[in-house]
């Protein structure tokens, strides 16, 4: 376990390694270089960090621990599906501006070390070559999926694939707009747009159906590859609590809370099921459509289980 005074002296040399890779490149700054910015000897920095390389990752990580810890903090804030995703891509924006000049860094040397040589290759795996993959994205894979399913209804999954490159690709594109030169545009206006086009999108899509782009056979791999998260499974148990919860003081009919308290009952049961019957599950989630006391938490619930039933099926 790290010392304050330790854990201080690891955040000190990330905040000086970030400046340095900045404004000099990673190949051009030393470990002598970052160990003289920050006021010690080389051989202090060392009993840190045994090399660049391994530096590098440990900010890789740093990094992506503080953006899952924003992205969960967004995620369980009790928000409509709608609000929770855009809350979400809002935090990530905010996180690639942050650790900008770093990413691009990288972009710009294809300097990819800590988490982009498991990006590149990953030996663990029978799968290697442009189809290998990191599961930090196949969780953010599953994630916007998750969110598409809860926006736009389940019919919208098998363009999944076809959404997350829109996100991805918009994300993305406005961390490289000031390195090209543009003037940074507000991330208010970005998730405006981004949402401007995937409502047009997704109308456009399920207007039409086409075939997908990029098909469910090409993901379906990423998605059971995904870390599990524990918070998912229990996250509807949650909600039917909060649900009987908000019946407790509702004003509403004596009839009507019995009936919905008496639906919640089945779905919570059917839910516990080795094997959760689709067509019940679909029944008591229609019935409790009529409480209008629990529209904003059926509005998360419905698309998670859907979801759930889904990932059981698959398997």
């Amino acid at each position: 376990m790290l010392t304050d005074k330790s854990a201080e002296r690891r955040q000190t040399i990330f905040t000086v390694a970030l400046g340095l890779f900045s404004e000099r490149g990673i190949q051009e700054t030393s470990m002598q270089d970052i160990a003289e910015r920050c006021g010690f000897s080389k051989g202090t920095l060392y009993q840190h960090f045994r090399s660049k390389e391994e530096l590098i990752g440990a900010i890789h990580q740093y990094a992506l621990g503080m953006l899952h810890e924003k992205l969960e903090k967004a995620a369980s804030a009790n928000l409509p599906p709608r609000e929770a995703f855009y809350a979400q891509i809002e935090v990530l924006l905010h996180s690639l501006i942050e650790f900008k000049e770093f990413i691009l860094m990288q972009i710009r040397e294809r300097e990819f070390s800590g988490i982009g040589e498991d990006l590149a290759s990953d030996k663990g795996s029978k799968v290697c070559g442009p189809t290998a993959h990191h599961p930090l994205l196949a969780s953010a894979f599953v994630q916007i999926r998750r969110s598409l399913i809860g926006i736009y209804g389940p019919e919208i999954d098998p363009y999944s694939g076809d959404f997350a490159i829109v996100v991805g690709g918009l994300v993305f594109s406005y961390l490289q707009l000031t390195d090209w030169g543009m003037p940074e545009i507000p991330i208010a206006e970005v998730l405006r747009h981004l949402e401007l086009t995937l409502d047009a999108t997704a109308e456009r899509v399920l207007g039409m159906k086409p075939d997908p782009l990029v098909s469910p056979a090409l993901w379906t791999t990423w998605v059971e590859d995904a870390p599990e998260d524990p918070s998912v499974s229990n996250r509807p148990f949650i909600l039917i609590r909060q649900m009987r919860d908000t019946l407790a003081w509702s004003p509403i009919g004596r009839s009507e809370r019995e009936d919905a308290l008496e639906t919640l009952g089945v779905l919570e049961e059917e839910l516990s099921a080795e094997l959760p019957r689709r067509s019940v599950v679909r029944g008591m989630l229609a019935n409790l459509k009529d409480v209008h006391a629990l529209h904003g938490a059926l509005e998360q619930l419905s698309p998670l289980v859907l979801y759930r039933l889904d990932e059981m099926r698959s398997h």
